[in-house]
């Protein structure tokens, strides 16, 4: 009778390779390769603003500027494939950085476009991302998430 005391499973490249130690013969190892089939999904991903909506919330503020969050969620029931949240800030307001997400800042303009490791949203599932900026403390003028209103 051959007992299995270990196994290891990994799965590279659609291959898993299973590695087997007995206990009976702990010289003896054995490698299983079987190729595993990539799933499918014939879901075609969300790319309008319809099913996902952005949240903008001012975390913390000081004498001369404040930190923001702004939250993407995928509200729809397919997955989402990028998103871009264009925010209008008030006067008067600088940006100074931010944080998971790729952005951009023209004029009272900013930008937020998701990053690699971020772009792919499962239905119900949700992204956080944030800046610091210098100026006062308010909501933005105006705020867009894939072309529709936050």
């Amino acid at each position: 009778m051959l007992v299995v005391t270990a196994t290891v499973a990994t799965v590279v490249a659609g291959t898993m390779t299973v590695l087997f130690v007995t206990r009976d013969a702990p010289r003896v190892v054995t490698v299983e390769r079987t190729h595993v089939a990539t799933p499918t999904t014939s879901a075609a991903p969300v790319r309008s603003g319809g099913g996902v909506k952005a949240g903008y919330a001012v975390r913390s503020k000081w004498k001369d500027g404040f930190n923001a969050e702004v939250t993407v969620t995928n509200i729809g029931s397919q997955p989402l494939q990028g998103w871009t949240v264009q925010l209008q800030l008030p006067p008067g307001v600088d940006l100074t950085s931010t944080w998971g997400a790729t952005a951009e800042h023209k004029a009272n303009k900013l930008t937020l476009r998701s990053q690699s490791w971020n772009t792919y949203l499962e239905p119900g599932g949700s992204i956080r991302m944030g800046f610091e900026a210098k100026g006062k403390a308010a909501d933005p003028v105006s705020c867009t998430v894939n072309g529709s209103p936050c």
